[in-house]
């Protein structure tokens, strides 16, 4: 198994203080796993504020259900 870098971070539009609603601003991150004889894993997750910030939300999936964003501009 090993790991590639992590990609450059995705940035979300901000988010209004005054609706809940609104979209909030999320630095991600993404790191993938290569296997092998399995599917190589992608794990998405959000920017920690520092290295002992306990990481409380990621998504994990086979790397090939991810698109790279410019194949969908």
């Amino acid at each position: 198994m090993s790991e590639s870098p992590a990609d450059t971070p995705r940035r979300s539009p901000p988010q209004s203080a005054d609706n809940e609603d609104a979209p909030r601003e999320i630095d991600l991150h993404s790191v993938v796993v290569r296997f092998d004889g399995q599917p190589d894993r992608c794990t998405v997750y959000p920017t920690r504020e520092c290295c002992c910030t306990r990481t409380d939300a990621w998504l994990t999936a086979d790397a090939d259900a991810f698109i790279a964003l410019d194949a969908m501009r």
